[in-house]
């Protein structure tokens, strides 16, 4: 288990609550993570709204920038009247961009 957090917004946060505390977070994030990419694809547009909100915030919390704003379009598309719904893209998008994050996550938690 590396104990070096692989980016500067965990490594800030591990600086206020501390390194076992941070990778507790980082191990709920890589399970739950995909929990909600199932739970955006099954629910109601209102329900992936909320869904997307989430993940965004997350995701940024994890210092997965790229991520969060992936989420943020699609939480603000699917919150407007006129915006998309959730494409087998986004999808395919989300799950890709979640496990080019994942790995440095997991290897900071010794998964």
């Amino acid at each position: 288990m590396s104990n070096q957090p692989p980016n500067e917004a965990l490594t800030e946060l591990s600086d206020v609550l501390g390194v076992s505390n941070v990778q507790t977070l980082v191990h709920t994030f890589l399970r739950d993570f995909p929990i909600s990419i199932r739970d955006l694809a099954a629910g109601n547009r209102t329900d992936r709204h909320r869904f997307a909100h989430s993940m965004k915030s997350n995701a940024r919390l994890m210092g997965a920038h790229e991520l969060s704003d992936r989420m943020a379009a699609l939480e603000e598309r699917l919150g407007s009247e006129t915006g998309s719904d959730l494409t087998p893209e986004d999808l395919a998008a989300i799950k890709a961009e979640f496990e080019t994050v994942a790995a440095p996550l997991r290897k900071f938690v010794g998964e």
